[in-house]
């Protein structure tokens, strides 16, 4: 007769290293599953006009800046500095939307318009996506500069010197966008990828586009965590 031993149990305070699942940091199954919606969203007949729209209007910009009777006084509509003052800011701020980024070329500034503007239309509605677009925009750049012009500018990399630098134009809509719209539909991988990106990018290429950058993304966080109780049109994960 074989004699059955008893289970092995492990001594009172010996704890065993949890080896972490390498499938909690792999971002490619949220992925597939942005996919999927966007590809239902597409055979419902939803379509991306906004992010087109923008996409569009940010190189025809880019080609009339290349004018020389139309390039100044374009520029100068939309060309955003923390050193202008306020009220002008403020005025050139809707403009520079779509003027192009400095670290970006104009391909890229349009492509980001198109899928992040795009895609958050049809998964979650052309007003929210405008109304997140344009508070990650206006508070970033506003923000950016009450920084600059705070004591403390210098612990975030930012110098007297960036507020001649122009801003980050329509990076900070997109990424307030992008945000959100990953927060809303629960691809918290993705969130945490975008989040470490920028980090990672505005470590080593300290100015006032990483600053902007971390704002916006706050505002698209705190953005997905009211908007949804706040409108209920805005669909669920699950739903969508």
């Amino acid at each position: 007769m074989q004699e059955t031993r008893p289970a092995t149990r492990s001594r009172p305070g010996s704890l065993r290293p949890v080896e972490p699942d390498p499938s909690l940091l792999n971002p490619f199954p949220e992925l597939r599953r942005l996919f999927a919606l966007v590809r239902a969203a597409l055979s419902g007949g939803r379509r991306p006009w906004l992010g087109i729209a923008m996409g569009t209007a940010s190189v025809v910009v880019w080609l009339l800046l290349r004018t020389h009777s139309v390039g100044p006084p374009l520029w100068r509509s939309g060309a955003v500095y923390a050193s202008l003052p306020l009220s002008s800011e403020v005025v050139r701020l809707p403009m520079s939307l779509f003027l192009p980024t400095p670290y970006l070329p104009v391909w890229g500034a349009a492509a980001q318009l198109v899928l992040v503007l795009g895609i958050a239309e049809m998964l979650i509605g052309r007003w929210v996506t405008i109304a997140v677009a344009a508070v990650g925009h206006v508070a970033s750049t506003l923000t950016a500069r009450v920084v600059i012009e705070s004591i403390h500018g210098s612990l975030f990399g930012l110098t007297p010197a960036t507020a001649h630098m122009l801003d980050t134009g329509p990076s900070a809509a997109a990424t307030a966008v992008g945000a959100f719209l990953l927060l809303v539909l629960g691809l918290k991988r993705c969130a945490v990828l975008l989040t470490v990106s920028l980090l990672v990018a505005a470590f080593f290429i300290p100015g006032i586009d990483g600053v902007e950058h971390m704002i916006a993304l706050a505002c698209g966080f705190v953005a997905a965590a009211l908007l949804p109780r706040l409108f209920l049109k805005v669909p669920a994960a699950e739903e969508l």
